[in-house]
C-alpha cells in the first residue's frame, strides 16, 4: 500500500482502497507541511503493516481498508502532538531546509529546460525540407520524420518547463506554509 499527500496536504491511499482523509479530519491541526508530513510518515510507517494485513485478509473489498484508515487517522494526527517542542522545531527546520534546496534545484532545472526549449524552437523554425529526390524509402521516411522529431523535441521541452513551473509554485506554497510554523 502506498500513501501520499494531496495538494491540500491531506493524506490519501495512492492505490487500493481509494481512501482519502477529509478536510474535517484536520480541524485544528497545523497547516505547515512538516506537520502534515508526520501524518504521512505514520501511515507509511506504524500503520502500514496493519493496513497491509487488512488488505490481505479482505481482498477485493476496499471498504474494510478504508474503515481501518479512518481509524488510524486520529492516531496519525496525535503522533505529531506527542512530539516535544524541540522535536517539532527540528522537524520544521529540516523540512524547510529540504524545501529550499528543492526550490533551488527545481528553479535551475526550469531555467535549463527553458533554454533547451528556446534552442529546440529555433531548430524547428529554421528547418527547411530538402528538395532532393530520395533514392530509398528509408531516406523518404527519414526526411518526412525530421520536422516531426524537431517539433516533438520542442513540445517535450515546453511540457517539461510547464511541469517544473508548476513544481516551483507548489514548493513556494509549501515554504510559505512552513514559515507559518509556531509552537
Amino acid at each position: 500500500m502506498c500513501f501520499a499527500l494531496d495538494a491540500n496536504g491531506r493524506v490519501y491511499c495512492a492505490d487500493g482502497c481509494k481512501w482519502r482523509a477529509r478536510k474535517a479530519d484536520y480541524e485544528g491541526y497545523p497547516v505547515w507541511p512538516s506537520a502534515r508530513q508526520s501524518v504521512l510518515d505514520y501511515f507509511e510507517g506504524d500503520a502500514h503493516r496493519e493496513l497491509d494485513m487488512i488488505r490481505d485478509e479482505c481482498p477485493g473489498t476496499s471498504s474494510a481498508l478504508a474503515a481501518a484508515c479512518d481509524e488510524h487517522m486520529a492516531d496519525a494526527l496525535s503522533e505529531y502532538d506527542r512530539l516535544s517542542d524541540d522535536e517539532k522545531t527540528e522537524l520544521h527546520k529540516q523540512y524547510l531546509a529540504n524545501l529550499e534546496a528543492s526550490l533551488k534545484t527545481t528553479e535551475e532545472n526550469k531555467s535549463n529546460t527553458y533554454n533547451r526549449y528556446i534552442e529546440a524552437r529555433k531548430a524547428f523554425k529554421a528547418y527547411k525540407a530538402s528538395t532532393s529526390v530520395c533514392k530509398t524509402r528509408h531516406e523518404e521516411l527519414k526526411r518526412d520524420l525530421e520536422p516531426l522529431n524537431l517539433e516533438l523535441n520542442m513540445e517535450q521541452c515546453a511540457w517539461e518547463y510547464d511541469m517544473l513551473k508548476a513544481e516551483v509554485t507548489r514548493v513556494k506554497k509549501e515554504i510559505r506554509l512552513e514559515k507559518m510554523f509556531h509552537l
